[in-house]
């Protein structure tokens, strides 16, 4: 019986040795460094990659790493706009809107004059435009609740029925329902 137990007791302290050779060999990790959700870049190159090389990936990549980032909300509106201009992204059109909205959230419904909201407006159309889902989708909502845009409610259930939606947002609803 003593036997069988330090065989086991050895075998343990073996298997354990050997893991912790090979995870501190393999498994380098710099905690200073931060990185990507999938942990596949550095935020750092791949904000590089977006503005020097108009990466799309990369673009993708930075998006998803900013969403468990604490960062200046302003930041992503630039790596958006710069996509949306120079390579006609569909959503970098919807992210500048996206970006610049949440920020007038944040700032108060009076925050932006009326050319800012016409820019941010245009963003959106221009991603409606190419075809974006979440620019239609933004862009009927907008309409049928009449921000922003003039109140047209055939043109925002004609807009959300192109890409699906058979019915206004129960957001929406409730929202007219307490006027």
């Amino acid at each position: 019986m003593k036997k069988i137990i330090i065989t086991v007791l050895i075998c343990i302290m073996t298997i354990t040795s050997i893991w912790l050779y090979f995870h501190h060999k393999y498994c380098k990790y710099d905690w200073n460094e931060v990185h990507s959700l999938n942990y596949t870049r550095p935020i750092n190159e791949l904000k590089g990659l977006v503005t020097e090389k108009n990466d799309k990936e990369a673009y993708g990549e930075l998006q998803t790493a900013y969403l468990n980032e604490l960062y200046y909300p302003g930041e992503y509106v630039f790596y958006s706009l710069l996509m949306a201009n120079k390579c006609h992204t569909q959503r970098a059109y919807y992210r500048v809107f996206y970006e610049l909205r949440n920020a007038e959230i944040l700032l108060g419904e009076d925050f932006y004059d009326k050319e800012t909201r016409t820019f941010m407006l245009d963003y959106l159309k221009k991603g409606a435009t190419l075809g974006d889902r979440l620019c239609i989708k933004e862009l009927g909502e907008l309409y049928i609740e009449g921000k922003y845009v003039p109140k047209d409610t055939k043109l925002g259930k004609k807009l959300m029925g192109s890409i699906g939606f058979k019915s206004q947002n129960k957001s929406i609803l409730l929202h007219e329902n307490q006027k």
